[in-house]
Parts: C-alpha cells; structure tokens; sequence
C-alpha cells in the first residue's frame, strides 16, 4: 500500500459472532490479510449476562480457537501472525477500543438484514462502528457476504461522491488504494435534481477529491447519474463491477456520500461487493494545475 495518513501500519481487525455470516467473513479477511500483507486479529466481544456460565464461555474460547486455527492453515507458509481476542462488554464499544489500541488498519464487520425497517437494518453494532470509528471500516452485507472473497484483489474500485464537499479523506484514500493496485477507480455521484446536465464546475471539484499524484496515476472515470441515490449507487457499482464500494459518513449530514437515516443501510442491503467506509473529515482544499487532456468524465 502506498503511504496513506488514513492508514496506520497496525493489524486487519475483524469482529465475529460465529454467525453463518462470520464464516464468510473469515475467507475474506484471510485473502485481504494476504493481499495487504498484514497480520489478522480477531475479535469476539461476549455480552455480560447474569446467567452466563463457564460452559458457554469455554465453548466460546473454542469457537474462537477455531478461527485463528483456521486462519492460520490458510495463512500457512505466508509469515502473517494471527491472534484471536475474547473480551467481555459492548460489542461496539471494545471493537473500537482494540482498533485504536492495536492501532488496526481497517476494521472488518459484517451485517445481516434482520428487520424490514431500513433504519434498523445496519444493527446496532455496525453502524455504531461506522458513525464513531476513525478508521476506515470494511463492511461485507447480506448480498455481498456469500462472493465476498471473490472480490479480492482489488481490480475495481467505485468512489460515491458528493462533488459539493472538496477534498475528503475518503476521496484520497480510494486515490491511493487504487494507485497502489493498479486499479481501475470511477467516481460516481447521482445529479441534482433539476440540472439538465452536469457542469464543469462538478468535473473540477471530481478533480479536487484527491491528490494529483493519484489522479494522474489512476486517471479515474467520473459519471454522473439522475434518481434514487441508493439505487443508483448499487446500480452503477454492478454495472463498472466494482470489487470495493467506497463511501463516507458522517452524522447529520445531507450529503450523498454521508450517512443520513436510511441512505447508508439501504446501500449495504443491497450492494454485492463489500462496502469501505470511512468517517469523513475535510482536508485543506488543494488547487490543481491546469490539465491539458479532457476530463474523462460522462453522464448516463
């Protein structure tokens, strides 16, 4: 990986609860763990209930066992470590507190659709990860859970942008994710209702989300899209085939690429690749020089 301020040199962090899911995502970690040569640390916090006994907290530590034993074999002859953690609490809570302990690259969580009502979908776990976590949060949905690990390497990345914000760590971080993959990366963002066609100025301020370097390097494809954002977004994620979808949150926010009521959710229920989010924070608005080719952005 090139070097990303958003990006530490610490562990791949992955939450499990021995769910169906879990097993997904054991695959997936396993395979990002070799693609970004990095070691595995899974995490699996047990509620404090009343009436746990030490049985089930010894089946615990088994099925946890189980895990890295599993890792481990598939890792075999590679030189990555991995470790496994059993701690008592909030899920969400020690999840973010061993990530800035461990100093954890990404953080890897999945979520399972449990409920009809789109607000409640992320659960309580994940999107607590996701609105409160500074570093950049894998999430691997119930459509993207069963292909997940075929979505490694990363060969196609997808930026859903609001071109309104400027340069965002999101935005710089799929610059440098794609740069050092040699990955094809598209920015997309769904059009204003009422604008007839996209302008220069939203072309522009597609060009200001990352650094010069990654742009030259990648020379991403910008579109431009009219409808429901969440379906479109999905859409236009299917259609370029993107491996990671990648997106920004923020609370309270009205902007496509933040987390607002429903939008997020929404976009992980549906979207078959897993999603990298990260919380947004602005950096300082850098100026481009003049380009001399056109901008290799389209509408559809």
């Amino acid at each position: 990986m090139p070097n990303n301020p958003v990006l530490t040199q610490g562990p791949i962090l992955v939450g499990i609860d021995f769910s169906h899911l879990s097993k997904s995502i054991l695959d997936y970690a396993v395979k990002l763990a070799l693609q970004e040569l990095r070691p595995l640390h899974f995490v699996y916090v047990m509620p404090i209930v009343s009436d746990d006994s030490p049985d089930l907290l010894r089946i615990q530590q088994m099925e946890l066992e189980e895990y890295v034993n599993a890792a481990e074999q598939k890792l075999q002859g590679n030189g990555l470590k991995v470790y496994g953690t059993l701690v008592f609490g909030s899920p969400a809570h020690e999840l973010l507190r061993l990530a800035d302990k461990m100093r954890a690259a990404f953080i890897v969580v999945g979520t399972e659709e449990q409920s009809g009502l789109e607000r409640t979908l992320l659960g309580s776990v994940a999107e607590a990860i996701i609105r409160k976590s500074d570093r950049p949060v894998i999430v691997i949905g119930p459509q993207a859970a069963a292909m997940a690990k075929q979505t490694l390497p990363w060969k196609r990345l997808m930026l859903a942008c609001d071109t309104a914000k400027g340069v965002t760590e999101a935005a710089r971080l799929a610059g440098d994710i794609a740069s050092g993959h040699h990955a094809r990366l598209t920015l997309f963002t769904v059009r204003e209702e009422g604008i007839a066609s996209p302008s220069e100025g939203q072309f522009d301020a597609l060009e200001t989300m990352m650094s010069r370097d990654a742009w030259l390097s990648v020379m991403p494809q910008c579109l431009i899209r009219e409808g429901d954002p969440a379906q479109e977004i999905v859409r236009m994620a299917d259609d370029s085939q993107a491996d990671l979808l990648v997106m920004s949150a923020r609370r309270g926010s009205e902007l496509l690429t933040h987390l607002r009521p429903g939008l997020m959710a929404r976009v992980l229920r549906m979207s078959r690749c897993p999603a990298l989010i990260l919380r947004d924070v602005p950096a300082p608005h850098r100026h481009h020089a003049a380009h001399t080719a056109s901008h290799p952005a389209v509408c559809v």
